[in-house]
């Protein structure tokens, strides 16, 4: 549906005479209040303007005499019915076209705008030019950012919506989502204004790009973590979508980013689900297909991980990687993805070596928190870091924040794991899942936590419960990934306890799941770490004695305690034994 404004004080003229001339006249001087030109039908209504109906789809030969007539009301009409169907049919033939029409003229019509752009790219990538695809979407958030400043002076509502959706994506792509959901938002309002808003498209008068505007608000929703917002959006984004086999996109990139969405939270047989209808989508074409896809693909990867199947995550990783600089906005659930594989079937360094090459790529080297995105990738190398030697870096990452974020509660309660601090990772878990709603894969990670924190400390009762508490988490009896980091003899000791067959594909370890170990034979005391703490801080005894209020002796007694527990016979190696278990960060 288009519209055009108008002035309901005067009968004798209409801002949209000097674009549609005697066609104008003729609709205004029908009886029936239409007329129609080709296959589509301009309707006048007293209060809203112009607007248009597809009267039937086009065929072949209509659509190239429509693009050949050279009638730009006419193309934008064709665009709006044929999405990309149009450019990616005929391509060749709306660049010639297009190609005459003067920039000023293009500027006021941002649906031909867009149409140029997808054209270009499909002639970009049927030549194998990819510097020329990936500068076709740069030319179109330059396109969006112009558009916001003139938003409310466009008169037909396609080309609002078509110009301020361009606008939603164009401040996503520079990581301003409140600027982003704001233009969204307004749009939203202006859309339900509409004439026949509440129709359904198909009825009367068939939308462009039907609920593609929902599913661009979705994935800024979903990417500044506002999840409750992404799965509304989405939702509505598969519902306004329209029939295939051109109007349906807007369902395909919804359907793919729920299944992100669910399998990054734990909720293993809702991405299935989602996944199942997406292969019954027709999918973008694939000149387009890696502005909008990827989502599909993290979510199987991550659901082959969690499910045991390192093989097929590592083939859905590898493919990954061409699709990865076309979605820039994904690179933190990639990340993600890529610290999963590597903590259980991988190798933690490299891991880590591979997310600091994602964050280069990406620019965002700096290690913030601030963001959901941000805490979306320090989860994954949290993660990592604590299979690799860097407990301490962990626990000195939830000290420079709140050490009582959820965002990291299981990777630092793990922490305390490593270092042989079952009390307190017993106590964090604990406070964690009494204090805040957490996702399914934070839930039962943080009993993982537990079982294991009661069987290292002796107490099997306790274990088994907290074991079997974690067994009914799962999401489906497929879901292993949260006990690989168990010892083998505390995963089959805890099974054994619980009363339940082996946890493991085939009941056995086919891979180095990379277990997580303890770094100290014996854990320091709380006295014991404050006074290694002030050795490595430069103290003498005498000093430390003073600063604690306790007797010479009493400090020489603790510091010989630290030496037999680190395995060391000096200060010097106390401090660097210290600081490579990361026992002073912590």
């Amino acid at each position: 549906m288009g519209r055009g404004s108008h002035d309901g004080r005067s009968q004798k003229f209409h801002p949209l005479d000097h674009q549609f001339g005697e066609e104008t006249q003729a609709w205004r001087n029908s009886p029936s209040g239409h007329v129609r030109r080709s296959c589509i039908i301009f309707d006048f209504d007293q209060d809203h303007g112009m607007t248009w109906t597809l009267h039937a789809p086009l065929t072949r030969e209509e659509t190239l005499l429509s693009v050949r007539a050279g009638d730009l009301d006419a193309l934008e009409c064709t665009f709006d019915a044929q999405w990309y169907d149009l450019p990616d049919q005929f391509a060749d033939e709306v660049m010639r076209m297009l190609g005459d029409v003067p920039p000023d003229v293009l500027e006021r019509r941002p649906r031909l705008t867009h149409l140029a752009l997808l054209a270009q790219r499909r002639q970009a990538y049927a030549r194998g030019d990819d510097d020329a695809v990936s500068r076709s979407f740069q030319l179109y958030v330059r396109a969006g950012l112009r558009s916001v400043r003139r938003l409310d002076r466009l008169s037909r509502l396609p080309d609002t919506l078509c110009a301020g959706t361009a606008a939603v994506v164009a401040h996503r792509s520079r990581r301003d989502y409140a600027s982003s959901e704001r233009v969204g938002a307004w749009l939203d309002a202006r859309a339900q204004d509409a004439p026949h808003a509440a129709l359904p498209w198909a009825a009367i008068r068939p939308a462009a790009r039907p609920g593609w505007l929902s599913a661009q608000r979705g994935i800024t929703a979903m990417l500044s973590g506002a999840d409750d917002a992404a799965a509304t959006l989405f939702s509505r984004a598969a519902e306004e979508a329209g029939d295939r086999p051109s109007a349906h996109y807007a369902r395909v990139t919804a359907t793919a980013h729920l299944a992100l969405l669910g399998a990054y939270r734990g909720h293993h047989r809702l991405a299935w689900r989602h996944l199942e209808r997406l292969a019954d989508e027709p999918p973008f074409p694939d000149w387009v297909a890696s502005a909008h896809m990827g989502a599909d693909a993290l979510a199987s990867a991550q659901l082959a991980i969690d499910e045991g199947d390192p093989e097929t995550a590592r083939a859905i990783l590898a493919g990954y990687e061409a699709l990865a600089p076309h979605r820039p906005d994904l690179w933190a659930f990639h990340a993600h993805v890529l610290a999963c594989y590597h903590a259980h079937y991988g190798d933690p360094l490299r891991g880590l070596r591979e997310i600091d090459e994602l964050r280069l790529l990406h620019g965002v080297v700096g290690r913030e928190s601030d963001t959901f995105l941000g805490r979306v990738a320090l989860r994954g190398e949290a993660k990592l870091l604590v299979r690799a030697g860097g407990a301490g870096r962990v626990l000195q990452l939830a000290h420079e924040h709140d050490p009582n974020d959820e965002w990291l509660s299981t990777h630092h309660a793990w922490a305390h794991l490593v270092l042989g601090e079952t009390v307190e990772a017993i106590s964090l878990a604990s406070s964690a899942l009494r204090r805040a709603p957490l996702s399914p894969n934070d839930a039962l990670g943080l009993h993982v936590v537990n079982a294991v924190a009661h069987l290292r400390a002796g107490r099997e009762d306790k274990a088994r419960t907290w074991f079997q508490r974690a067994l009914r988490l799962r999401a489906t009896p497929r879901q292993v990934a949260p006990f690989l980091g168990m010892r083998p003899e505390e995963r089959e000791t805890l099974e054994r306890l619980a009363g339940v067959s082996s946890l493991l594909p085939g009941g056995s370890t086919v891979v180095d799941h990379n277990v997580l170990g303890v770094a100290l034979a014996e854990r320091l005391s709380p006295r014991e770490r404050v006074v290694l703490e002030a050795l490595c801080e430069g103290c003498t005894a005498e000093q430390a004695a003073e600063r604690f209020s306790v007797s010479i002796n009493t400090v020489r007694t603790q510091i010989r305690h630290i030496y037999r527990k680190l395995g060391v016979t000096s200060r010097r190696e106390a401090v660097a034994a210290a600081r490579e278990l990361g026992l002073v960060a912590a």
